[in-house]
């Protein structure tokens, strides 16, 4: 019996290195079927991350790890976001430039694809809006008042995809259209008391762009309101130029009124409006930009001694809110309203003026800011 147990014992060993082997043979076989499956993913990711339209590889690469993060995982088309300008540029120093701003750093922080179109004649509108629509962009966003019913044939046209439109609110709203307007009159109060505290003439101007758009009228009627919270006698002149890219009229508006006194010019008309200021500065005049801080844009970031402030928007901001809405999958159609409460309006610094100004200045301003967001101040600026 013990020759038996030995015996089976002594198979036992030589039947281990057999064991082994068939073990290996089978790992060997599987392991192939495993690497098909990795060079079939690789082939996946590499068709992904091809670049298109002037997109590098790695910028796609990054688009479509966001888009796929964003909405769980599994997705592999990246959100394309397009946008509209109203006439004139991505660099014109105002609200086109800040929108597009907001815009960059969409593309930088959520990974989303983005394009523009630069309009040159607003009979192109629903042309430029409709070359991304018809290429089935995730959001179109038009920017200006004057693109309303551009965006909403288009809306209209394309109930499944998304749109925004800076300074416009749909009334009802639209059910795939946000409308990102603010309370410009907010912002151009803060400016009007700063204008106010600093004339020694008691004369001060604004130069507006399209009186038709309520935007700029806030913006107008909000600096003068402003004004004669800190002055109720001072005297505001305004005039209105048809036309948001004609700094060579806004600068000849500004001459005229400093001829007549004024002493602080504020310009809120697009490209027009930085004329008027430029021009102001170029004689000597305190000037107030308008949408965005003009000391970066219209100035070069200085010297810009007689620019005291801009009466800012934050386009920048809501156009990348709405954009990050639709990357989070919590898009609505509805109004995005901007004001002295939620950081949608400020006035810029005083930089190179900050010498020329009140010491306590800013503390002032600081002040009616407050008391425009608790609601303590109304502008009392109505539009008809």
């Amino acid at each position: 019996m013990n020759k038996r147990i030995i015996a089976f014992m002594m198979l036992l060993v030589l039947m281990v290195p057999v064991l082994a082997a068939c073990g290996t043979e089978t790992t060997a076989t599987t392991a192939p079927a495993a690497t098909a499956t990795t060079e079939a993913a690789a082939a996946t990711a590499t068709t992904a991350t091809e670049p298109t339209a002037g997109t590098e590889a790695t910028a796609a690469a990054t688009t479509v790890a966001t888009a796929e993060a964003t909405t769980g995982g599994g997705a592999t088309s990246e959100i394309k976001i397009g946008l509209v300008t109203d006439v004139g540029k991505v660099d014109d120093g105002t609200f086109n430039q800040f929108a597009f701003e907001g815009l960059k750093r969409a593309e930088t922080e959520l990974g989303v694809k983005i394009d523009y179109i630069e309009t040159i004649d607003p009979k192109d509108y629903e042309k430029n809006i409709e070359q991304f629509a018809s290429q089935g962009y995730d959001l179109i966003i038009g920017v200006g008042f004057l693109m309303g019913d551009a965006i909403k044939a288009a809306a209209s046209k394309y109930p499944d995809l998304k749109f925004a439109i800076v300074d416009f609110a749909y009334e009802p709203a639209l059910a795939n259209v946000k409308g990102l307007v603010f309370s410009e009159d907010e912002s151009a109060f803060i400016a009007g008391a700063l204008a106010a505290t600093v004339s020694k003439s008691g004369k001060i101007g604004a130069v507006g762009g399209k009186e038709q758009v309520p935007a700029v009228k806030k913006f107008v009627l909000g600096y003068e309101a402003g004004a004669k919270y800190v002055n109720p006698d001072i005297q505001v002149m305004t005039v209105y130029i048809d036309s948001f890219t004609d700094p060579t009229a806004g600068g000849e508006a500004a001459k005229t009124q400093i001829a007549e006194g004024a002493d602080v010019i504020f310009g809120a008309g697009g490209q027009t409006g930085s004329g008027a200021i430029k021009t102001a500065a170029d004689n000597n005049v305190f000037v107030i930009g308008v949408d965005q801080d003009e000391y970066n844009t219209t100035f070069k970031k200085g010297p810009a001694p007689m620019l005291i402030t801009s009466a800012m928007k934050r386009v920048d901001n809501a156009v990348f809110e709405v954009v990050k809405e639709v990357v989070d999958g919590k898009f609505e159609g509805g109004v995005y309203f901007g004001n002295a409460a939620n950081g949608g309006i400020d006035y810029a610094p005083f930089h190179d003026a900050e010498s020329a100004l009140p010491a306590d200045a800013k503390a002032t301003l600081d002040k009616i800011k407050q008391g425009l967001a608790d609601g303590s101040i109304k502008t009392g600026v109505t539009l008809n």
